[in-house]
């Protein structure tokens, strides 16, 4: 493990020593533990990179280092395109053949971004933006289960997956669909850039999991909806918005209040 590698997993909250002497297949999993514990699903940081560079979209995307810098310092995380680059180059620093992924929202229409290992029993499919807790095998009917959610690789169409997402209560959403391949790296960047531009009145979206609940905040003024294994409910973030969102995300409120002051 070098010591770009070393760093960047002691921003995970990781020891590198300990985890570099275990198996690969061990090392991978450990640290996409810590990955989606730690980074929050938020599109404040997108927002903020388009309005402080409107006019450069090659500074758009955040590079591994800042992207895990800000999220030690400030509570951050990313879209699924942010968070899907930083994981690869982790995971690719740890020895692992991770790549990133691309694959089609079926409810917005819109490009997603996930990870994919090959690993000596096949591929494995790694999606920290859907709140994925562990890997799914990349055939036919795999399936990953934990307290919240049932997933599922339907087949699609020819060589086309479909992850389908199944709550507690027995609701069924198909995710996305993908052909499990990489991404060639010029055209994740593009796709990445295109999705700034889409969203560039995008409203603020922060989603976290924490243990066996999901938090999400959607709106501008809105609850915050949390799922848990019994159903849902919802919280009022009351007057002080931002007060609120860092209590409950745990994201800076020095960077959520200047989000949206610049958002009016």
């Amino acid at each position: 493990m070098d010591v770009l590698t070393r760093h960047r997993i002691s921003l995970l909250g990781l020891d590198a020593a300990s985890l570099g002497r275990r198996p690969l297949h061990e090392r991978v999993r450990e640290t996409y533990a810590a990955f989606t514990r730690r980074i929050p699903f938020e599109t404040v940081t997108n927002l903020a990179m388009r309005r402080a560079h409107p006019a450069e979209p090659e500074l758009w995307p955040r590079t591994t280092d800042r992207f895990l810098r800000e999220s030690a310092s400030d509570g951050t995380g990313g879209t699924c395109f942010s968070m899907a680059y930083a994981l690869a180059e982790i995971l690719r620093g740890l020895g692992a053949n991770a790549h990133t992924t691309l694959g089609h929202h079926l409810a917005k229409n819109e490009p997603h971004a996930a990870v994919i290992v090959y690993e000596e029993d096949g591929p494995h499919l790694f999606d920290s933006a859907f709140l994925l807790t562990q890997a799914i095998p990349v055939r036919p009917g795999a399936v990953a289960e934990d307290a919240l959610f049932h997933h599922e690789l339907e087949p699609r169409c020819g060589p086309m997956l479909t992850l389908v997402q199944t709550d507690r209560q027995g609701v069924k959403k198909p995710l996305y669909s993908w052909i499990p391949m990489p991404a060639f790296p010029q055209a994740f960047r593009d796709v990445w850039i295109a999705a700034f531009r889409k969203r560039m009145e995008s409203r603020t979206r922060i989603i976290r999991r924490i243990g066996d609940e999901v938090f999400a905040f959607g709106g501008e003024r809105g609850p915050i909806e949390v799922v848990s294994a019994s159903g849902r409910r919802e919280i009022d973030p009351g007057s002080d918005l931002p007060a609120a969102l860092h209590r409950i995300f745990g994201m800076s409120e020095a960077v959520l209040r200047s989000h949206f002051a610049a958002a009016g």
